[in-house]
């Protein structure tokens, strides 16, 4: 069994034009598939990231701040770490993640011992 990063982007953050309500209910979805993964022994963690962000960039002999992200599609807005016998196993857990009903996707990374 191996260790595989879900890295979620994009999707309705931060759902700008959704009720509270809508958004109590998107939330909850993520919850109950947490719960479905944890209750399959299947997740390790999961962690919704703020959506305030800065990337560095090297410029010439310099660092550089930028950000926050302008594409809301290219911001990582969590990730949930699964167990998994391979990359077909954590692909069909991601396949399940609520984000692609709010048009997100799903990045797979297998994490290195």
């Amino acid at each position: 069994m191996s260790h595989y990063i879900l890295l979620l982007r994009g999707g309705n953050e931060p759902y700008q034009d959704m009720s509270a309500e809508e958004i109590e209910a998107a939330i909850q979805r993520y919850r109950d598939w947490a719960n479905q993964l944890r209750s399959e022994n299947k997740l390790v963690d999961a962690i919704k990231l703020d959506s305030n962000g800065k990337t560095l960039v090297k410029k010439e002999q310099s660092i550089q701040v930028d950000g926050p992200f302008t594409e809301t599609k290219e911001t990582i807005g969590g990730y949930f770490t699964v167990i998994a016998n391979s990359y077909t196993e954590a692909a069909g857990i991601a396949q399940q993640c609520p984000i692609f009903d709010e048009g997100g996707t799903v990045e797979i990374r297998e994490i290195q011992n």
